[in-house]
């Protein structure tokens, strides 16, 4: 049940990025959408599960794959996606509780120096990093920097009180700048004693998006 759940989060997911198209998604997923659309609906909202291959041949066109616990693809390290959401802007969506896996070749992740057991993926939430990073943007995020002192001019994963960012960090004198790359958004300096309500949850080292 707790594998249908994830599933179903990630569909879900998927859906947002969609801009909530029902309508897009039966078109790619099914191969007579007349005749599989009140099942494929009642799949998305969760009220059936389509019996036999079908599940699988939806999932397939919808471009997931299927891996069996704790089975590596060849060439491949999976990541695990977390129900946290980064804000460009604030977020106070926190939880690392895990959601999916999602794969990635070793040979990034060996040219970049990245380990999976120290790395997550989350969602970004605002348009504050726009046009670099876009709302509903997948970010892979190295923990392995988590509560170090930041790297200046480095997009990292930031804790400000209760609030999960993401953001530019800019070193300035007695303290750090959160820098926003949407010109329309302002940025914010932390110096001081309010330095010790920032935390470096890790540095973003990739993103990508649906299109």
């Amino acid at each position: 049940m707790k594998s249908y759940e994830n599933l179903k989060k990630q569909v879900e997911d998927l859906l947002a990025r969609r801009g909530g198209n029902k309508a897009d998604l039966l078109r790619i997923a099914t191969t007579d959408p007349d005749a599989e659309k009140s099942k494929f609906y009642k799949f998305l909202s969760g009220q059936s599960i389509p019996q036999g291959d079908t599940l699988l041949e939806w999932l397939d066109r919808l471009g997931f794959t299927i891996t069996p616990p704790d089975e590596k693809m060849e060439g491949f390290t999976l990541v695990r996606m977390v129900e946290a959401k980064a804000g460009a802007g604030a977020s106070l969506e926190t939880s690392g509780r895990t959601v999916g896996q999602y794969a990635f070749r070793d040979s990034f992740m060996e040219r970049e120096c990245l380990h999976a057991e120290k790395c997550v993926l989350m969602r970004v939430v605002g348009d504050s990093m726009e046009p670099l990073i876009r709302d509903g943007d997948t970010i892979l995020v190295d923990e392995s920097e988590a509560g170090r002192v930041p790297r200046d001019n480095q997009i990292t994963v930031i804790g400000v009180d209760d609030e999960l960012m993401v953001k530019r960090l800019i070193k300035i004198p007695n303290g750090w700048r959160l820098h926003s790359e949407n010109k329309e958004k302002g940025d914010v300096d932390i110096t001081g004693e309010d330095l010790n309500s920032l935390r470096v949850y890790g540095r973003v080292r990739w993103f990508g998006r649906v299109v």
